[in-house]
């Protein structure tokens, strides 16, 4: 079946468009842009704003299916020297090493990501206020995303920016002292902080339907793109780290957000929960981590030192599961904790090498 999607001007992707064998047809006039054969990615294109404006007679349209994300930001700064204790994991890098974590940006948009995340995991109300720094809340956001901004305004290419929205209280968790108002309202002051500098509003790490809803109901009527990505457990693929079962979570939301990913779990446990997230209709993707588990004795607050890397997961091993989700349909992929620009790189060769090269002239 071909569906018509009549774009505005302003087109939203780069590099080579293939989608199941069949490269997009593109036809435009001087105020849209049509795109043919495109079923179930249209939507994923509107919301993802990748391409530069188009010239009028002859601008040349480049696009890749799926979108790369970047790799982990938290580990990436404990690799390099940063800090892994709760509170200061991620968030501390903002004010004791900013040019550490402007560093990792550039590194990942060299490694061929279309979307970097802000460092913004560790920068929730309540966690800062455990370690003392509450005041610090809007402007750690405001640094990590001027951080970001900067990071993409020295790219020679188009790079979105997601804002990561996480967990609020603890990763891993399926209790919370926040009641459901509380958490909406946190999450909704993040998103107003960090509304003017990003692209995409990321929830991500979420390990209950509790979380996915706040989130949800906070991001909507902002404008923005909405990406939920929940976190599974390595021992039960089919059930999120809190206890309930992935299908029912997804049918307990509201509506489907703009994307839905799975996030921080093995790569075998995604692949094994990827059909889940294929029924629910929503464009789906997954950037997984690269950890040995998660304990079962895990200590909300005891910080990323409660984890250890494994030391079997290449960028040629993670790209063959991740070419394994691509096969099944995801249109977003990259990485989380514990992989970093080598596995992005590595994921971008295998994105353009399945997609060959390609222009459509306008």
């Amino acid at each position: 079946m071909m569906s018509l999607v009549n774009l505005p001007s302003r087109i939203i992707l780069c590099r080579v468009v293939q989608v199941e064998g069949l490269l997009l047809q593109i036809a435009a006039c001087e105020s849209q842009v049509s795109l043919l054969h495109v079923v179930n990615y249209n939507q994923l294109f509107s919301f993802c704003g990748l391409a530069t404006a188009l010239q009028k007679g002859g601008a040349t349209m480049k696009a890749t299916i799926p979108i790369l994300l970047d790799g982990g930001m938290g580990q990436e700064i404990v690799n390099r020297g940063g800090k892994g204790d709760y509170g200061k994991w991620a968030s501390g890098a903002l004010y004791e090493a900013p040019e550490l974590v402007s560093a990792i940006h550039r590194d990942y948009i060299d490694a061929g990501a279309d979307i970097i995340t802000a460092n913004t995991y560790g920068t929730t109300r309540t966690r800062l206020r455990y370690i003392g720094i509450e005041d610090q809340f809007a402007p750690l956001l405001q640094t990590a995303s001027d951080l970001a901004n900067a990071a993409r305004e020295a790219a020679n290419r188009d790079i979105q920016i997601a804002a990561s929205l996480p967990p609020l209280e603890a990763s891993y968790v399926n209790s919370f002292a926040l009641s459901f108002e509380e958490a909406t309202a946190e999450f909704a002051e993040m998103m107003t902080v960090l509304a003017t500098g990003v692209d995409i509003f990321l929830g991500e790490t979420f390990s209950t339907g509790f979380e996915a809803r706040a989130f949800l109901k906070a991001a909507q009527g902002r404008g923005k793109p909405i990406w939920l990505a929940l976190t599974l457990d390595d021992h039960q693929p089919e059930q999120l780290r809190g206890g309930e079962k992935l299908a029912d979570v997804i049918a307990s939301l509201p509506e489907l957000p703009d994307a839905l990913l799975l996030n921080c779990c093995k790569p075998a446990t995604i692949s094994q929960a990827l059909p889940i997230l294929q029924a629910s209709g929503a464009p789906f993707g997954a950037y997984a981590n690269g950890f040995t588990g998660i304990p079962d004795d895990w200590v909300d607050v005891g910080g990323v030192a409660q984890l250890t890397a494994r030391e079997d997961m290449s960028p040629e091993g993670y790209a063959r599961d991740v070419a394994g989700w691509i096969d099944t349909g995801a249109s977003i992929v990259g990485g989380c904790c514990e992989t970093g620009p080598a596995h992005i790189q590595r994921l971008r060769e295998l994105i353009d090498g399945r997609n060959g090269t390609a222009e459509a002239k306008l």
